[in-house]
């Protein structure tokens, strides 16, 4: 990403040979950031700072970004420019905070070929429905001498369980947060179903045992699905790139997530970074055209895909012509143009996090039922969201 990033910063400061852009790589552990906040504090900011799309709202709560509507206005930038999600991500209080630097389908779910034929299924039918879905991990599954060798999916390993909560609640029909209401519903009774089928594979395969499975997971060329000790999995668009370096011959599938009776199909949400203008940042017009460039722009949008392997947030950009029809990338577009969801838009966003991540822990070692782990979620993020609230409304007062 470095590499591809500081091949951006040339294009853009050949396009604009009055503006030079200086790079900064530092540590960023996507919630809050203290060595940026204390540099806003300090009056020392850089001028443009990449945030994690959940974090927009939380960033702008605390006063770490310049709002962007009036230059969003200025340069004719419209909503209908970018897939929703992109755009509600980046929105707060009635205001733009940030501009979309790539947008991540998740997930695309994934199945590999060959070990659906050593198991005797049709490699090029995925399921469909989360029975297939149960009967196809079932039949992926390997025991020997009582432990597990290889399995067909693990719901709440790919990218935290957070994350896994997100993508299967929303599969299942559910809805986290009513925005109108600025009420928290972790314990919408889809979103419960989606966590009790979660842990109905940590009871089927025994919890302890996956775990011991997964301690022997390795990375690059050892990655568990290329290796096929995991057949069916959620994989984030930058896995495609990594297949083609340390598996080029993998031979998988790339298709929506099964559907849920009762719930939603080709359900899928975005991720991905974004880029806003510090709070106080000296050369904020400069940081705005570089901003713009990398969010908007047809030349900057195109070589955000082509150098990161990410997806750019505008809808129309060139870049999405050149890979409509290139293998794996057109199936994370199709996901990508069906998205509906982000994570919810509030100021206590990795809080939240923090509390489903305690919830599926929880639920899926037995140490509580789903609908208790999501109701201690849904209450202690209530809360917190009430205490930031309350804040705002009495500095409102005051």
């Amino acid at each position: 990403m470095a590499e591809g990033f500081q091949k951006l910063v040339a294009a853009f400061e050949k396009e604009h040979p009055k503006i030079r852009v200086n790079l900064v790589f530092a540590a960023n552990d996507l919630a809050t950031n203290q060595k940026y906040f204390s540099a806003v504090a300090a009056g020392t900011p850089p001028d443009v700072i990449f945030v994690d799309g959940p974090q927009v709202a939380s960033w702008a709560e605390w006063g770490a970004l310049e709002p962007l509507t009036k230059r969003v206005q200025a340069a004719g930038i419209r909503e209908q420019d970018y897939f929703p999600p992109c755009w509600r991500q980046n929105s707060y209080q009635g205001n733009v905070w940030a501009m979309t630097f790539c947008a991540d389908p998740n997930f695309g779910f994934v199945w590999n070929k060959e070990a659906f034929r050593k198991a005797g299924l049709d490699p090029d039918r995925p399921p469909k429905t989360m029975a297939e879905l149960d009967a196809c991990a079932e039949k992926l599954t390997r025991v020997e001498d009582g432990e597990i060798t290889a399995i067909g999916l693990i719901p709440w390993a790919q990218y935290g369980g957070a994350n896994s909560m997100y993508t299967w609640g929303w599969a299942f029909g559910g809805e986290f947060f009513d925005a109108a209401r600025k009420r928290v519903t972790a314990t919408d009774p889809k979103v419960v179903k989606a966590l009790d089928w979660m842990c109905s594979y940590a009871k089927k395969y025994d919890v302890t045992k996956i775990a011991s499975l997964q301690q022997g997971f390795g990375a690059a060329e050892q990655n568990p699905f290329y290796t096929g000790k995991v057949s069916l999995m959620c994989l984030h668009i930058g896995g495609i790139a990594e297949i083609e370096r340390y598996a080029p011959n993998l031979d998988y599938g790339v298709g929506f997530l099964p559907a849920s009776p009762g719930g939603e199909a080709q359900s899928s949400w975005v991720g991905g970074w974004c880029i806003g203008l510090a709070r106080g940042a000296r050369h904020q017009q400069a940081g705005w055209e570089f901003i713009r460039w990398l969010s908007h722009d047809d030349e900057g949008t195109t070589l955000v895909g082509r150098e990161t392997g990410l997806f750019p947030g505008r809808q129309d950009s060139p870049y999405f012509d050149e890979i409509k029809d290139k293998p794996h990338y057109g199936d994370y577009l199709r996901i990508l143009q069906a998205c509906k969801h982000q994570r919810p838009v509030m100021p206590v966003q990795a809080f939240y996090m923090r509390q489903l991540q305690r919830a599926v822990d929880n639920a899926i070692y037995g140490k509580k039922t789903p609908q208790q782990a999501l109701q201690d979620a849904e209450q202690k993020t209530q809360a917190e969201l009430d205490m930031v609230r309350a804040g705002q409304r009495a500095e409102a007062g005051s």
